[in-house]
């Protein structure tokens, strides 16, 4: 239901069209547009702001109706924003990073919230959703670490909220769960939830999805730096990529037997016939993999920071990209492989540090000349 008013929305944004040049009044930047409407832009704001509803500008009166893109990001010294009733708009990453701002008011006015408006707003503590707000982006309240409630106006057709946590009217999609909470079970109602839902939440210890979920988003777990173990139930049929980035305490995925897409072996994730190795747990200290595996999937190590050695069996075909990304205690990788893999991209993407990578001696040459591995300190042996 969430996004059946996308087509509204578009309609809205496309309707107006902008002046020739941003202005400043009374220390606030703005865009003015032809239709009379005003929107906040982008400037070095700090302390207290009010924004009226109205702005004069060479003899013309503006209504205020809009907080643009990244009107307010990174302002640090940002302590208080009043926003005016005439604002219907608080755009795509509006006050991201306003990492001192403590409260805000949503006018009942406002009927869109964009992606990220609030994102990494850590002293914010709660948000009240007002009666007329018909669309919340990704990631809104991603990251706000202080963050403890999210409220929603009982008349409010579209979200409600229950114990702080927002979700969809009927309860069937999760959109966010407050960053200070330890623990949460799912009503039996939701079906899905969002990437940002969980994301950067550093104080949840378990997540047990019910049965009805089927899908887990991108970045869905990403920085959930305190869950142990991971279960995924029967009937999931998806995970987003960077699902469980930067879960530097999961020691083990635990895959339910009758699921037909996934399964895990000593607690690490593989697609089914287990071809694919998915996500290393980051809390392992060793590995021993399963010599099926044909491809190690983008990312699939990364984060996994007390690691020191991976032997990759025979049949790995292609690694991809970024797949031991800050895997900073590396320091062997062996390439049983009798042929030349494929890697996509830089596997090991921003390492300084030296690491070797032992191949059959006929291959190292041909390594060495792709330059593939992308190492600043790269050694070559010979499988003995």
């Amino acid at each position: 239901m969430i996004y059946r008013i996308m087509a509204l929305l578009c309609l809205l944004i496309s309707s107006t069209s902008a002046l020739a040049q941003p202005v400043t009044v009374n220390n606030i930047n703005y865009q003015l547009m032809s239709n009379g409407m005003a929107i906040v832009i982008e400037g070095k704001y700090e302390g207290h702001i009010t924004i009226p509803k109205m702005i004069e500008y060479q003899n013309k009166e503006f209504t205020v109706d809009k907080i643009g893109y990244a009107a307010f990001n990174k302002s640090p010294k940002l302590l208080s924003v009043k926003l005016p009733g005439s604002l219907r708009t608080i755009g795509q990453r509006a006050f991201g990073d306003c990492t001192a701002l403590k409260e805000i008011n949503i006018p009942a006015s406002v009927i869109t919230i964009e992606d990220a408006a609030f994102f990494r707003c850590i002293n914010l503590k709660s948000i009240h959703i007002g009666q007329n707000i018909i669309y919340i982006g990704e990631s809104v309240f991603s990251r706000c670490e202080k963050l403890s409630a999210i409220e929603v106006d009982k008349k409010n057709l579209y979200f409600t909220s229950a114990e702080g946590v927002l979700y969809d009217k009927e309860m069937k999609v999760l959109i966010k769960v407050p960053d200070t909470k330890s623990l949460y079970v799912f009503p039996p109602t939701v079906v899905s939830f969002l990437s940002g839902s969980f994301e950067g939440n550093s104080n949840i210890r378990a997540i047990d999805l019910p049965d009805a979920v089927k899908s887990i988003p991108r970045n869905a777990f990403e920085d959930c730096s305190s869950l142990k173990v991971f279960r995924i139930p029967a009937n999931v049929t998806s995970i987003g990529s960077s699902a469980f980035s930067r879960c530097h305490a999961i020691a083990s995925f635990d895959v339910d037997e009758h699921n037909k897409n996934f399964s895990s072996a000593d607690g690490i994730l593989y697609n089914l016939d287990k071809t694919i190795l998915l996500k290393c747990p980051e809390a392992k200290t060793k590995v021993q993999l399963v010599e099926s595996i044909k491809e190690i999937d983008a990312y699939a190590f990364s984060w996994c920071r007390k690691l020191t050695e991976v032997s990759l069996p025979e049949k790995v075909e292609k690694i991809g990209m970024s797949a031991f990304v800050q895997c900073d205690a590396l320091k062997t990788l062996k390439i049983l492989s009798k042929k030349q893999i494929s890697i996509q991209g830089e596997i090991f993407a921003g390492r300084t540090k030296e690491v070797t990578v032992i191949v059959h001696e006929a291959l190292i040459p041909v390594y060495k000349s792709s330059n593939s591995l992308a190492v600043k300190e790269l050694n070559y042996q010979a499988l003995k």
